[in-house]
């Protein structure tokens, strides 16, 4: 290049021979572009194929990095869905004792009902009868004694007396009667 300045800066020199250095220099210059273009090329083509490689090994790296994750969160969910059916079926049970509980506590309910209905239906004959056995007996009984024991008064009325007495409730019926009795007498 700086031979073709030089040329075209001194006029005095001969039109022919500037014509061949010309085309010399010409010749050159196509010939240093032509092997610049040449380097520049088969730099170009090196760093594609560098790229290309440096690409295809980042997509392998995360192919093997998402084939990785992805076996991880299958077995995620495979613990999931396992998980979730053990659930299902507990709640599935759950529900069904809850039904069978509330239909046990139905009937527990019903026959509680019929039975105090048959209860409240004896109360006024019971105490009609205990009634008739104080008037009859004189007997009246002290519902404040301590566990266990029988106490109260018997009014003897043939002879004007009053009587209290205590019987350990664990006897025999016939043996807590004959004591009442002998007291009566």
């Amino acid at each position: 290049m700086k031979e073709l300045t030089d040329l075209y800066s001194n006029s005095d020199t001969d039109d022919a021979s500037d014509a061949a250095t010309i085309s010399t220099s010409i010749a050159e210059v196509r010939k240093a572009s032509e092997s610049l273009r040449t380097s520049l090329s088969s730099q170009v083509s090196a760093a594609r194929a560098a790229l290309a490689e440096a690409e295809d090994r980042c997509e392998r790296e995360n192919q093997g990095e998402f084939s990785e994750r992805m076996a991880g969160l299958k077995g995620r969910e495979e613990s999931l869905a396992a998980e979730f059916a053990i659930i299902e079926e507990t709640r599935v049970a759950l529900e069904r004792r809850v039904e069978e509980a509330a239909s046990a506590a139905a009937s527990e309910a019903e026959a509680m009902e019929r039975i105090e209905g048959e209860k409240a239906g004896e109360l006024p004959r019971i105490k009609h009868a205990i009634s008739l056995y104080a008037n009859i007996t004189g007997i009246k009984f002290d519902y404040s004694a301590e566990d266990g024991m029988l106490a109260g008064t018997i009014a003897v009325p043939g002879r004007e007396e009053i009587h209290t007495f205590k019987v350990d409730g664990s006897l025999p019926p016939k043996q807590i009667a004959d004591q009442l009795w002998a007291l009566m007498e």
